[in-house]
């Protein structure tokens, strides 16, 4: 293989892809072998003004700042857009998550907020087939079922790696005929982090000690299983659509219909309608766990993760809003959007141009807020429950649509603000079945 052949291997797996042409293109780039790349073979395909480069500065290390400088200066050299923000994984994280899932995270946030503002229709990552043994294996490790073991799709949603029928040793000789060089993360060598264990030792023990194909045939196991992961979501829509119940909004399925199923398909069809609602992908044990539930008479509720609550009764399985919680207060300034619970929150100005300078506390002076259920079933999507923000009064939420609004006044400016809640884990429609 010679390194000329790069480019074309990588133009073919564009066309058949269908990716080819579809602009403009936002490229997530740290500086590193692997995203370099991506951005060097994009610029061999695509006009300049097609590209918008993005480059998070997670703050984890004094170095990175210097990574986005060099980001930068190899676009200009391609007058390629360029995006940069720094966004402190240290100050931004949540309760009980780690360094790694907030930097994922923000960075994910980073591109959508992008991607809408320049309107890119894909989003490239420069994961390679490295990358790709190396997620088939920890997912294993953890537990995963037949669905973890195919790793990271080639595709999802806007996000495309092109670079997944690439090692990474090959890549950085094509880097290097071409005269470019990248930065290195020294974090990259330190062994704190699960997956640069995985990586640093544990792949080469394996390469050493049982088959110097290992990163082949891993990542060859994970695409054998994404091929079965395809049609194994299709056969779950279907049964999906078979057990499903006529209600309105969060998802309903009949519970005598689900017993009569194999457990495999039960549990199958367990996880895909988790990824539909855009949850947190549950460890195997745990759908067993639900699964075995799910078998028995009576009622329960079983908690798929800190938002969303299965209950089972009447004969019925549903996905749900947790019915109620306590949230810490969260500061609120004008302008600002920030996640409280299961809603994404901002606070607008409304209905005067005044400047103002106050804030929201929510919730409002130390109050308690809950999510109460109404007592209908009218209602579509999320809308079974609504936020109540409570002071002396109740402040109850208008409905607008797919959201909740409640107006805050100002008497000090004479402005009204607009608070808007939009459910996070409210995206389930009917239509998701089809």
């Amino acid at each position: 293989m010679t390194k000329s052949d790069v480019p074309r291997r990588f133009r073919g797996v564009m066309e058949r892809r269908g990716w080819l042409g579809q602009t403009p293109v936002l490229l997530g780039v740290s500086g590193g072998s692997d995203s370099m790349s991506l951005l060097c073979l994009f610029s061999q395909l695509y006009e300049p003004s097609q590209l918008i480069v993005v480059h998070m500065d997670h703050g984890i290390r004094g170095a990175s700042c210097g990574d986005g400088e060099f980001v930068k200066k190899r676009c200009a050299e391609l007058s390629v857009r360029c995006v940069i923000e720094r966004r402190s994984v240290s100050e931004l994280s949540r309760k009980g998550e780690s360094e790694e899932a907030a930097g994922r995270r923000l960075r994910y946030e980073l591109y959508e907020e992008t991607a809408q503002r320049f309107g890119c229709r894909l989003a490239a990552l420069g994961h390679t087939r490295d990358d790709l043994a190396e997620n088939a294996l920890m997912n294993m490790a953890r537990g995963c079922g037949l669905w973890g073991v195919a790793g990271m799709p080639e595709r999802r949603g806007m996000y495309i790696r092109p670079l997944l029928s690439f090692r990474r040793e090959e890549l950085r000789d094509f880097l290097r005929a071409q005269g470019w060089s990248w930065v290195e993360d020294e974090t990259n060598a330190l062994n704190i982090y699960r997956r640069n264990r995985v990586r640093n030792e544990v792949m080469p023990l394996l390469a050493r000690e049982v088959n110097p194909g290992v990163v082949e045939h891993l990542a060859s196991l994970a695409e054998e299983a994404q091929l079965w992961r395809k049609m194994q979501e299709d056969h779950a829509a279907a049964l999906c659509r078979e057990v499903s119940l006529p209600r309105r909004g969060w998802p309903c399925l009949s519970l005598s219909k689900l017993r009569r199923v194999h457990e495999f398909q039960r549990r199958e069809l367990l996880r895909f309608a988790g990824r539909r609602l855009g949850l947190t992908a549950l460890t195997r044990p745990r759908i067993e766990e639900l699964d075995r539930l799910m078998c028995r008479s009576g009622r329960f509720v079983f908690q798929w993760g800190s938002e969303v609550d299965v209950e089972a009764g009447g004969g019925m399985l549903c996905w749900h809003p947790a019915a109620e919680k306590r949230l810490e207060a969260l500061q609120l300034s004008l302008g600002e959007t920030a996640r409280w619970g299961g809603w994404k929150v901002s606070l607008r100005l409304k209905g005067a141009s005044a400047e103002a300078d106050f804030g929201l506390r929510c919730p409002l002076d130390e109050a308690r807020p809950v999510v109460l259920q109404k007592n209908t079933e009218k209602y579509d999507v999320a809308t079974s429950f609504f936020p109540v923000i409570s002071q002396e009064n109740v402040f109850r939420a208008e409905k607008k649509q797919n959201r909740w609004e409640i107006l805050y006044h100002s008497v000090k400016y004479n402005v009204v603000a607009q608070v808007v809640l939009s459910p996070l884990v409210g995206r389930w429609r009917e239509s998701l079945w089809n």
